[in-house]
C-alpha cells in the first residue's frame, strides 16, 4: 500500500508540476529583462522566445524580444567593424612593415653599392699610384742614363773637349803655384 501511495503522489506531482510552475507572460517579460539589464543578451533572447511561445501576442513581450534582436545584430556589426578595423591595421601595420624592410634592403644594397664604389677607387687610387712611381722611377732611370754617359757612347769630340779641358786646368794650377812662390821673396831682416 504504501508503494501505490507513493505512485499516485509521484503522478500527481508531473500532473501538477507544469501548472504549478507555469509562469506568466509578466513573468517571462521580468525576467527577460533582467538578462537583457545585466549584459547577457544570449539568455534575455531565449527567455523571452519562451514567453513568445506560450503568450505570442503579449505587446511587452514582443516589444522586449526585438529590443534585444536589435541590440545583439549592433553588436555584431560593432564586432564585424572591429574585427575589420583589426584586420586594416594588421594589414597596414604589415604593409608597413614591409616598406620599412624594403627601405631596409635599399639602404643596405646603397651602402653595399657606395663600399663596391669606395673599394674600386681605392684599387684605381693605388694602381695610379703605382703606374705613376713607376713612371718616376722610368723617368729617373731614364735621366740617370742621360746624365752619366757610358763609356763607350762618349763620342771622340766629347773626349777631346774634356781631355782639353783637363790639360787646360792643370796647366792654370801650375801657372798659379808658380806665381804664388815668386810672389814670395825673402827679406833679410835685420834685427
Amino acid at each position: 500500500m504504501k508503494n501505490r501511495k507513493w505512485i499516485v503522489l509521484c503522478g500527481a506531482f508531473f500532473v501538477l508540476a507544469p501548472v504549478a510552475f507555469a509562469q506568466s507572460a509578466d513573468d517571462y517579460f521580468h525576467n527577460s529583462a533582467n538578462h537583457y539589464i545585466g549584459g547577457d543578451l544570449a539568455e534575455a533572447l531565449r527567455v523571452g522566445v519562451l514567453g513568445l511561445q506560450q503568450y505570442s501576442t503579449d505587446q511587452k513581450l514582443n516589444a522586449l524580444v526585438e529590443k534585444i534582436k536589435e541590440e545583439l545584430e549592433k553588436q555584431q556589426q560593432q564586432q564585424q567593424q572591429q574585427q575589420q578595423q583589426q584586420q586594416q591595421n594588421q594589414q597596414e601595420g604589415e604593409q608597413q612593415d614591409q616598406k620599412d624592410q624594403e627601405q631596409q634592403d635599399q639602404q643596405q644594397e646603397q651602402q653595399d653599392q657606395e663600399q663596391q664604389q669606395e673599394e674600386k677607387q681605392e684599387q684605381q687610387d693605388q694602381q695610379n699610384d703605382e703606374q705613376q712611381q713607376q713612371g718616376q722611377q722610368a723617368e729617373e732611370q731614364q735621366m740617370e742614363e742621360k746624365e752619366l754617359p757610358k763609356p763607350d757612347e762618349i763620342s771622340k769630340e766629347d773626349a777631346e773637349r774634356i781631355l782639353n779641358a783637363l790639360q787646360k786646368d792643370e796647366q792654370d794650377l801650375q801657372k798659379a803655384r808658380k806665381k804664388k812662390g815668386k810672389g814670395r821673396q825673402r827679406t833679410d831682416k835685420d834685427w
